[in-house]
């Protein structure tokens, strides 16, 4: 059975930075077997209801402004599968999932964090959306059907431990904000534990509103706390890049 990862995707630039997040996405995937194909819910496709990208998608989003050139020359062969669609789709089907035939491209919280983590990706990418209208218990409950197809997929949930924008630094190594460090150990601790009930009041948890002023990024955390069996999640990534965006992201073995 493979693991669930949360992973903290950072800036898109954060491909083009020689840090140790590109080491440990890459080394991370030496801890579970080749799957057939990946599930990704990422913080940037946040929806009414659940859906599912169109199987016909292939192209990438650059769905972000102002950053470097390069940046956007880019190109990630990547595609999904009306198949495993289809599977998702039944998997899924007490929340009413459907398929967003406009949504034809995956972006930069899908294709970003899977181009440090693959070389290549020659298997089949099935994103389904943040549904915003969803409490974290239900999107802890998405996650528990997510369950039954771990034997097979590897599920990653992208988003960010912390993401308050106004408090970023054009420079990636700039020193890391004290009250970024202490949520972002807050957090490891609480997933060290697998304290859900903990977690599932978020909102309590100190300093959390300066660290996310809008939720999405903190939300698909919960649908890999419930892929998982135990709550229990370890973090590979102890980074903090741009003074106030943690890259601690985390694998559910259990």
């Amino acid at each position: 059975m493979n693991p669930t990862l949360f992973i903290s995707h950072g800036a898109p630039n954060t491909i083009l930075v020689d840090s140790k997040t590109k080491i440990n996405f890459k080394n991370i995937t030496k801890e579970f077997k080749k799957p057939k194909y990946i599930v990704v819910i990422s913080a940037h496709w946040h929806t009414k209801g659940l859906k599912i990208i169109n199987p016909l998608a292939k192209d990438l989003m650059y769905d972000f402004y102002s950053f470097e050139e390069e940046l956007y020359k880019i190109k990630y062969p990547i595609k999904s599968d009306i198949n495993i669609t289809n599977h998702l789709l039944e998997i899924l089907k007490e929340f009413n999932p459907s398929i967003d035939k406009n949504r034809t491209s995956f972006d930069h919280g899908v294709w970003t964090p899977l181009y440090m983590m693959f070389k290549e990706i020659n298997i089949p990418v099935i994103q389904i959306s943040l549904p915003f209208d969803y409490s974290a218990k239900e999107l802890l409950k998405i996650g528990e059907k997510l369950r039954n197809i771990r034997d097979d997929s590897l599920i990653i949930a992208s988003g960010s431990i912390t993401h308050n924008l106004r408090n970023v630094s054009y420079n990636p190594f700039e020193e890391a904000d004290n009250l970024v460090i202490k949520f972002n150990e807050k957090i490891k601790t609480i997933l060290k534990n697998g304290d859900i009930s903990q977690i599932l009041e978020f909102e309590k948890i100190e300093n959390f509103y300066q660290m996310h002023p809008s939720y999405e990024h903190f939300l698909p955390l919960f649908v890999a706390l419930g892929a998982s069996f135990d709550y229990v999640g370890i973090g590979f990534n102890n980074e903090i890049l741009n003074r106030a965006i943690s890259m601690e992201s985390y694998i559910f073995k259990g």
